[in-house]
């Protein structure tokens, strides 16, 4: 997958910041927004240094295989990683044949998901107690 961060290049940790602020809008709509990064939906990163500057072949996955927002991650990683300093090639792919769990989420943000769920059931409950309450059951 990816090296640990202190060892990459600051162009590799460039394209890993623009992979995570492209904000997967399921993660949105839950709640608990998340980049593709954090959403385990960057397969791998390769930087190639050439003399006319990096080329940069990344691989995607999306998380079901009806999901329709693999294009579209992959339009604006590639409108995304082609304005870095350095980039002249991008080429983004998209692996469907890769089966995605939510094991892949990095470890912070299963637990930031987890998290706002346990709050979500708890708010549910405090108000099924009031409604309860003012119904006198």
């Amino acid at each position: 997958m990816s090296p640990r961060p202190e060892a990459r290049s600051s162009l590799e940790q460039a394209i890993w910041s623009r992979l995570e602020a492209i904000v997967d809008p399921c993660s949105r709509a839950s709640g608990a927004p998340a980049g593709l990064v954090s959403m385990g939906l960057v397969g791998g990163v390769t930087v190639d240094e050439r003399p006319d500057g990096a080329h940069v072949d990344v691989t995607l996955y999306i998380t079901e295989p009806g999901c329709i927002m693999g294009a579209l991650f992959q339009l604006t990683a590639e409108r995304d990683l082609i304005e870095l300093p350095g980039v002249t090639q991008v080429k983004v792919g998209i692996d469907y044949s890769h089966v995605w769990g939510p094991e892949q989420m990095t470890p912070e943000y299963r637990q930031r998901l987890a998290d706002m769920r346990a709050c979500r059931r708890t708010r549910a409950l405090e108000v099924d107690d009031s409604v309860r309450r003012r119904r006198g059951l």
